[in-house]
This record gives C-alpha cells, structure tokens and sequence, in this order.
C-alpha cells in the first residue's frame, strides 16, 4: 500500500475545495456598492483594512492621502489590478485620528461581483440592468458612477451597450470618487515600493 503524502493531499484538497465549497450554496457577493470589494471596506478603519492585503506592489503619498496599488496574476500570463486611494483621518475629521479612510477601491479582477453578478467583463447594458442610475461622468466618458449606490465602472474608450467593463469600483455614495486606468498606471510607473 502507497502513502500518500500530506503535502499531495494538501494540494489536491488545494484544487478541489473550493469546487466544493461552490457546489454547497450560492457565493457571497464580493462587490458591495458604497461598502467593499473582496473583504476590503471603505471608511475610516483603513489601516487595519491594508493590513488584510499586506504590502503593495507600489505606494503613491501626497499631502494627507496615498494611492495604493496590488497586482495579481491571472491565466494567460495577465494580471489583475487593485487600487485602493486612502486620506488620513485627520484631514477629513475622522475617528481614529491618525488612521486614515479608504474612500476608494477600484479591481480589475473579473472572480469579484455584485450580488446580480456584474463584475468587470459585464456589458454596458448588463450594468444598466442592475445599476440604472449609472450615467456617464462629465469630462470623463469612460467612466459611469451610480452616485447614490457607491459604484462606478470604467471602459477603456466612450463605451456603446456591448462594450465590456475593464474595473469596477466602489466609493462612499453621494461622493463621486473614481480612478481611471490612466491614473493606476501613473502610480504603477511613477510610485515607489514600501
């Protein structure tokens, strides 16, 4: 008889689980406009929300704000972005005072979706089905926000109802908060590494 060893085991419990852990029910959403993406919250606990991400790719300070980027590999030899802008505190009159509140989560990565299962690689008229009052924004044709629900969603040219998202994020609603793709690889050329 052959011992199977555990580091095997592990790794085709690894494979199979999640397959698993699917078939037993449907998934939690992980974009939650106004709220979060992936497990990550908007709002004024942001230190001890980057510390689930640990250390990004590269970190982009100014005055009282910084502009955080992760990157993650995906099939095909691509990647998935995260972007996560903070402002401390303190500039903006929040609890803790030297924490700093995340105000904006923008992803790339088409496996986060809302509870209706728009994600980035949704159409613009799959998200006008869920998010109605997403409307383009002035001087900013590429992206759509739904003010209100927290939620915003960029194309890469003025996109026509087949178009496909390229990311997804979520700010605190009423506040019209987004970062284009533009603005990601700026931080990306120009951040520095922590």
């Amino acid at each position: 008889m052959k011992i199977v060893k555990p580091t095997l085991l592990a790794l085709v419990l690894l494979v199979i689980g999640p397959v698993l852990a699917g078939a037993a029910g449907p998934e939690k959403p992980s974009i939650v406009p106004g709220v979060s993406i992936a497990g990550i919250s908007l709002g004024p606990n942001g230190l001890q929300e980057l510390k689930k991400l640990g250390k990004p790719l590269r970190v982009d300070r100014g005055m009282s704000q910084t502009r955080q980027v992760w990157k993650s590999f995906k099939p095909g030899g691509r990647f998935d972005y995260l972007f996560i802008h903070t402002v401390n505190n303190g500039a903006v009159d929040a609890q803790p005072s030297d924490g700093v509140t995340i105000d904006l989560i923008r992803t790339t990565a088409t496996r986060f979706r809302t509870a209706d299962g728009i994600a980035a690689g949704s159409t613009l008229d799959q998200i006008r089905k869920s998010f109605p009052s997403a409307t383009p924004v002035d001087g900013t044709p590429t992206i759509f926000d739904d003010l209100k629900g927290g939620i915003a969603f960029e194309f890469s040219d003025a996109p026509t109802g087949h178009s496909t998202c390229i990311a997804v994020m979520v700010h605190t609603p009423g506040q019209s908060n987004f970062a284009t793709q533009q603005q990601v690889a700026e931080v990306l050329e120009n951040g520095n590494t922590d």
